[in-house]
């Protein structure tokens, strides 16, 4: 895997393609010798990882690599319509977020069922997260970027946090050492990947998938209504953050080398 501008300047960004992971190993290092490669995506609401890396997902999937959602929250405050109930819009969610991971190739999806917008970056989200960091361990790990200014959504900011704060406990043994007298033993993924940063330095070339990515986003029905324009902007952002990096479509990130 190519990084690109690490330290975040002006120089202009190139797409980049999933090739491996760089190191000792590789992806292949993994220590169980099975050789999968495998990805964990973790957002904070129904729809959140088509949005930040739904094109970087397919792609993964089609190179044969095991991809894993978490999905923190059951967005059931995310709906003006008047007749709804959360309990009705969170089924609906739930559903709607099965079918967005099945056109990406996503081999399962985690629901956590946290109340959407009652998430906090407590030490108990952080253990969960570190827990579902050993468990799967993960070569490549995706989430938000919790630094981006201004950011409006608190969970966004707490699933972020919970994430970068949970890869510390998964990586070290003397974390959480129940774990280890379980078999979770200690996982450090190789590289996180932050979605929606203001300096991102790597972009992942989505051409090929952007129409599954779009896709993706489609089968949110609850989320789009008869007067959104959120399916084409989403459009012109991956178009934008591709030419940024001279290709057709890409999805923008903060790379981590963990």
């Amino acid at each position: 895997m190519d990084q690109v501008n690490p330290c975040g300047c002006d120089h202009d960004r190139t797409c980049n393609h999933h090739r491996g992971c760089d190191g000792p190993g590789g992806c292949d290092d993994d220590g169980d010798g099975d050789g999968t490669r495998r990805a964990l995506v973790i957002g904070a609401h129904p729809d959140d990882n088509e949005v930040g890396c739904g094109g970087t997902t397919a792609k993964l999937a089609d190179q044969g690599w095991e991809v894993t959602y978490i999905t923190c929250t059951n967005g059931n405050k995310g709906s003006h319509d008047p007749h709804l109930s959360g309990y009705q819009l969170s089924e609906i969610r739930e559903r709607e977020q099965q079918d967005a991971a099945v056109i990406l190739g996503v081999q399962r999806v985690i629901f956590l069922r946290y109340n959407d917008g009652e998430l906090e970056a407590t030490p108990a989200l952080r253990a969960e997260m570190a827990i579902y960091i050993r468990h799967f361990k993960p070569h490549l790990l995706y989430t938000h970027d919790p630094w981006r200014p201004y950011m409006l959504h608190p969970d966004h900011r707490a699933v972020g946090f919970a994430v970068i704060d949970g890869v510390v406990s998964a990586r070290d043994h003397l974390y959480l050492p129940g774990l280890g007298q379980i078999g979770l033993t200690a996982w450090r993924p190789h590289y996180l990947y932050l979605w929606s940063a203001d300096r991102p330095d790597y972009t992942e070339d989505i051409s090929d998938t952007l129409e599954r990515k779009m896709a993706a986003l489609e089968a949110h029905r609850s989320q789009i209504t008869e007067t959104s324009d959120w399916i084409p902007r989403m459009r012109q952002r991956a178009e934008a953050q591709g030419q940024a990096a001279d290709c057709q479509a890409g999805e923008a990130f903060r790379q981590l080398n963990l």
